[in-house]
């Protein structure tokens, strides 16, 4: 058996998914559309996509190309399955002529209509053999759409990226240690408030947050809250990423805005890594997680529930104990390309 990944290979995704189906003996690649194009084209399409009056010249030649060069590599490889992640700019045609030759599979990142990158976020869903959504509301909204094979999972945590260590270098040690830590951007709009209002809740504790530039318009708002940021403006590795969760206790994660009723991936992240998660609660959780995760329901509870956690360290190890143990036997890259090669072959 033969899968086709076409998943960003900036993202931790692409080597979890990638390293699933090694585990489950299928031969897989991945495709990332970003490398069909010279560094010259892709910062041009960068620049004048929020453009709209130039965007929708330049656009369609763009996507055409795109799928010219899917249908070329999908005729090469002769693949089993065409795994997606959220759209990779897949005309619905594309899906069309590819259907019969193969089994069409789709992970959701993002909620395919609060998404603005594509027109066909929708239509080509309708091609899929099997849509992974990470977050039951979704589900609901697109089984009554009549999109077909929706199913609700958890792509869980890869021991390969993110694991427990002590090979840390004194550099990075004093970069990211803390009781808590935040790595990540913040947004212009009122999702950047409300995450910094989340985060605002431990400003007295030892925490450290790495964000972009964005941050600093909400800081006019929460002043005593600047004193524990730090300007990171590039992306972190993954690999550093793993060494900065390690470097800390406890990982507070505030709710994603496009998520309704799902999980952050970073919860899996923090567990793989040895590190409490410790998140605003969803309803996903409790099914998912059975009671096992702390979570925050107020932020006006938000520093006390983290405070017990950090006050008492046996408690602390004991729940991420038992939560990469509950992880491990239910919720790994393995398993969840387990589950969709057992639907696909029904």
């Amino acid at each position: 058996m033969k899968a086709l990944l076409f998943i960003p290979k900036q993202y931790s995704l692409s080597e979890m998914i990638l390293d699933g189906f090694n585990a489950n003996g299928v031969e897989a690649q991945i495709i990332d559309y970003t490398d069909f194009f010279s560094p010259f084209i892709k910062r041009v399409y960068t620049k004048t996509h929020g453009f709209r009056k130039i965007a929708k010249y330049s656009e369609p030649a763009y996507y055409d190309f795109i799928n010219t060069k899917y249908i070329e590599i999908i005729n090469k490889e002769k693949p089993d399955i065409v795994y997606i992640y959220n759209n990779q700019f897949f005309f619905p045609d594309t899906l069309k002529k590819i259907k019969s030759k193969c089994k069409i599979v789709f992970f959701l990142g993002d909620h395919p209509l609060l998404s603005h990158t594509f027109d066909y976020n929708l239509d080509i869903l309708q091609y899929s053999s099997y849509t992974i959504s990470p977050d039951s509301h979704w589900k609901y909204e697109l089984d009554s759409m009549g999109i077909p094979n929706v199913v609700c999972d958890q792509v869980g945590s890869s021991n390969k990226l993110f694991f427990q260590t002590s090979n840390i270098s004194k550099e990075i040690k004093n970069k990211y240690e803390s009781d808590l830590l935040f790595v990540g951007r913040n947004y212009s709009d009122s999702s950047g408030y409300k995450r910094t209002l989340f985060f605002n809740s431990f400003k007295d504790n030892d925490l450290k947050i790495f964000g972009n530039e964005n941050w600093y318009k909400w800081f006019n708002f929460f002043p005593e809250l600047e004193k524990n940021f730090i300007l990171r403006n590039n992306r972190i590795s993954h690999e550093e990423l793993n060494l900065a969760i390690n470097c800390t206790k406890v990982l507070p994660i505030d709710q994603n805005p496009g998520l309704i009723n799902g999980i952050h991936l970073r919860v899996f992240e923090a567990i793989g890594a040895g590190t409490l998660p410790i998140m605003e609660w969803r309803k996903d959780i409790d099914l998912v997680f059975q009671g096992l995760l702390p979570v925050i329901k107020k932020y006006e509870e938000a520093q006390e529930t983290v405070q017990l956690y950090l006050d008492d360290e046996s408690l602390r190890i004991e729940t991420i104990n038992k939560l990469r143990q509950f992880v491990n036997n239910n919720y790994t890259p393995e398993l969840l390309v387990k589950r969709l090669i057992t639907f696909l072959i029904k």
